[in-house]
Parts: C-alpha cells; sequence; structure tokens
C-alpha cells in the first residue's frame, strides 16, 4: 500500500466517516419470507434516521399517504459525551520516521529501491464517548425475531471494527458495544393500532477525534559520492600546474572516509558504546538526532573485515536506547549475519593445566572438543601423550586425545562456535578473537535509523 499522508478528514469529518461505517454494519441483515415459488430472503435496508427533508419526501414518492417500508433498520446519534476516562497527554506529540519503496512513474509498479522519506508528527486525539440507537422496523413477530437474533450472535456483546486502513492512525480501530435492549414499542396488548412495531437497540461506540498530523519530507543527505580524480589534468579541476605532484600520489579510487566527531564505536556484553579517539565514552543522543530517532527497525551495521570497502563481512544487530547509560545502546545481534563456521563447535574454551579430564572436566567422550588456552603439560597424565600448543583445538577420538586444529601451522582465517557460551571465534593467523565483539574504527560501523 503506497503511503498516504495522515491529515485532518477534510472531506469527510470524523464522525460521519464512524456513521458511514456503522450504517454498514446493519445493511447486510436478511429476512426469511415464505412465498408460493418458495422461501426468499430479503435483504433489510438500514439508513440513517435523520434523513433530509427532501430525501423523506423521494422516499415517500412526494405524498403523505406512502407508508415506509418494512421491515428496516434505522441509526442515529443518541448522545456524544466526553470520555474523561479515556483522556491522556493532551500536548503528546508522536513522531514517526517513514520510508516508502521507490515508486515507477513508467511501468506503475514500487520498485525495491528506497524511495521518498518523510517525519510524521502526530498529535493526542480526543477521546469521546458516542451513545448510538438502532431501530428495527417490521411488521410481525417473525421478521423481528428473525433480525434480532442475527444481532445478538454478532454482539457478544461487541466487535472491534477498523475505520481506516493507515497504518499511521493510532486512533483506526474502535468498538461497538450492545448495552441495552427495548424489544417492542407497542403496548401490551398491542391492540388494533396499524403502527409499525420498533425494536430498539442501544450502543456504545468509544470514538477519537484526531487533530490534523503535520507531515514533512525529509531532505536530510544521507549519502554523497564526489568524484575527485576522474581526470588527466589537475587544470581542469581548477587548480594550478604547480599543484600537479600533490595530485599525482592519489589513486583513481581514493576515497575520504568520515564519521562524525571521529567516533569509535565499542562492542562487548550486548552493549554499543560511543567512544572518541581516547577511548572516552561519549552520548549517543546528539549523534543520532543529527540523523533521526530510533525506532524498532533501526539497526547498528559492523564492519568485521579489513576492508572498509567490503560489504560481504557485515554483523548486523538491532537497536535499543539504554536509559541508564546513555553513551550505550543496547545490541541485540542478528546470529544469521555472522560468518559461516568453518569448524566444528568446541565444547569449551579451557585452561589445560587448571581444569583436565576428571579434575574440572567430565570423562571424555568420542567427539568431545577443547581450544586450549595454554600449551599441555607433560605433567598432566590425564592428557595422555599429546603434544597440543596454546590456540589449539583437541580432541577425543575414543582411544585417545589427539590435535583437530593445529594452530602454528594454519595461516588462513577460521571461525569456530563455543557451544558453552555460544560464541563465535575467528582464528586471525596468530590469536582467537571473538568474530565481532570489539571496538571498530570511523568507516567499519554504520548506524542506520
Amino acid at each position: 500500500m503506497r503511503f498516504q499522508r495522515l491529515h485532518h478528514q477534510s472531506r469527510i469529518g470524523f464522525v460521519k466517516r464512524y456513521l458511514i461505517q456503522l450504517v454498514r454494519v446493519f445493511s447486510h441483515f436478511r429476512v426469511a419470507e415464505q412465498t408460493r415459488n418458495g422461501v426468499n430472503y430479503n435483504r433489510v435496508p438500514c439508513r440513517y434516521a435523520d434523513a433530509s427533508r427532501m430525501a423523506s419526501m423521494i422516499m415517500r414518492n412526494n405524498s403523505e399517504n406512502m407508508l415506509n417500508n418494512a421491515p428496516m433498520i434505522t441509526l442515529a446519534i443518541q448522545s456524544i459525551q466526553p470520555a474523561r476516562d479515556r483522556s491522556q497527554d493532551p500536548f503528546l506529540v508522536d513522531t514517526q520516521q517513514v520510508a516508502e519503496r521507490k515508486w515507477d512513474e513508467q511501468n506503475g509498479v514500487y520498485t525495491s529501491e528506497q524511495g521518498n522519506l518523510y517525519t510524521t508528527k502526530r498529535y493526542m486525539p480526543v477521546p469521546y464517548n458516542l451513545t448510538l440507537q438502532v431501530d428495527v422496523y417490521t411488521t410481525n413477530t417473525d421478521s423481528k425475531l428473525q433480525i434480532l437474533e442475527q444481532l445478538f450472535v454478532i454482539f457478544n456483546p461487541s466487535i472491534q471494527l477498523q475505520s481506516n486502513e493507515n497504518p499511521l492512525d493510532w486512533s483506526n480501530v474502535f468498538e461497538v458495544e450492545l448495552t441495552d435492549i427495548i424489544f417492542s414499542s407497542r403496548s401490551i396488548p398491542a391492540g388494533t393500532d396499524d403502527v409499525l412495531d420498533v425494536a430498539t437497540l442501544t450502543f456504545s461506540v468509544p470514538i477519537w477525534i484526531s487533530p490534523p498530523a503535520k507531515v514533512q519530507r525529509q531532505k536530510i543527505i544521507q549519502q554523497f559520492v564526489n568524484d575527485i580524480h576522474n581526470t588527466e589534468s589537475v587544470v581542469d579541476m581548477g587548480f594550478d600546474d604547480s599543484f600537479y605532484d600533490f595530485f599525482s600520489v592519489l589513486d583513481e579510487d581514493s576515497k575520504l572516509v568520515v564519521s562524525p566527531g571521529d567516533y569509535r564505536v565499542k562492542i562487548e556484553q550486548g552493549t554499543a558504546t560511543l567512544v572518541n579517539l581516547l577511548g572516552q565514552p561519549q552520548e549517543w543522543a546528539p549523534l543520532i538526532e543529527m540523523i533521526g530517532e530510533i525506532r524498532a527497525v533501526s539497526r547498528l551495521e559492523l564492519n568485521i573485515s579489513s576492508d572498509s570497502d567490503n560489504h560481504d563481512n557485515l554483523v548486523i544487530g538491532s537497536i535499543v536506547a539504554n536509559p541508564i547509560n546513555p553513551s550505550q545502546l543496547i545490541f541485540n545481534l542478528d546470529s544469521e549475519t555472522l560468518p559461516s563456521n568453518t569448524l566444528t563447535p568446541v565444547n569449551k574454551i579451557i585452561n589445560p593445566h587448571a581444569t583436565r579430564p576428571g579434575v574440572g572436566l567430565p570423562q571424555p567422550e568420542v567427539g568431545i572438543r577443547y581450544l586450549l588456552t595454554e600449551d599441555i603439560s607433560e605433567f598432566f597424565n590425564e592428557w595422555g601423550n599429546i603434544t597440543a600448543n596454546a590456540n589449539d583445538i583437541v580432541q577425543w577420538n575414543g582411544t585417545e586425545w589427539t590435535v583437530a586444529f593445529d594452530s602454528l601451522n594454519t595461516d588462513n582465517e577460521q571461525w569456530v562456535l563455543n557451544d558453552y557460551t555460544n560464541v563465535q571465534y575467528r582464528w586471525t593467523g596468530e590469536d582467537w578473537i571473538s568474530s565481532w565483539q570489539g571496538t571498530y574504527n570511523p568507516g567499519y560501523w554504520r548506524l542506520i535509523l
């Protein structure tokens, strides 16, 4: 659905919009009538009771001798009262950032690219309680019971309706509750009066009347690319020939990456801390206000490669403001974005001197694997005759311990998951480090609001 601006209902007022929808609710009932050709199911019309004089004359064929058709349903507003129990902060302004998909005018379809960005400021709506009177006109008891039984099944005791499809309208859902029933307008006994029998139902409808929303199109520059070296002549670039030596050292792909404040991001234990060059924490709020605000879809992208242009190795997670520490964001990692493990997961990371099979570790089973933080010493008989170094991965094959990963002879990157902590680690060729936790320099992290 294409984004529609949430303005005040200028063509159709709020109350009238509710009435139109309520008329539709009572417009699809039918009554079974026996005829010579079988049973006919006749539709019972519904209209607003307070009709204009011209409409009433047309319905009576411009004659006072015409009677209204029956069965028929009419509805009217009995009362509208302020709902003080539902009143909230009247000065509340809720800001929503909305992005629509790009619209292809030529082909008349949406594309997969991002289109216009909008900022919508919604103001607190005013609550009212609308009391609705619904009259059921019938000529006999059988028709009346048929209509009422259909109504009683639907309103048990209420139904919930949606007034429109605008995803930004926070007052589009309302309820209609049956609160009172008057079965007949006739006296008992009925006598010979030919007045139509009327059953009256009273409904309570809590509604909201919203002030106009303010919609602004965002025009913040999110990204710009400048070609700084796409010419063979510095004169064409507007510089003197004497500057040639300066420009000659630039490569064709030269690029300058700038981060606001030259900040770094430190990721650890589910938090993202903004720090400066000295490692001192900085508040996120001034930086976030430059580009928008945190929403449910906001995320933090981390480039775990050594190349800032490499966008194939991005670790992504959602972010939530930390109400306790303004320099931190709560970072929820999307584990699906982590690199694929190249090694079989290890059961635990251990110091083989402090913990050994039977000493802090269970008796070995086939396939159990440990990542070592120290060399295995010959003084500990629990490891048998194996020779293993720090950063190696050892595995029990059923009869003895073997080296499954030789750190001294492996230079290429490897990834392995620690089943004990559910943390992934990366082998750099020299050390095991967390595959995504650490400090990210400018150009290696990006905040998407």
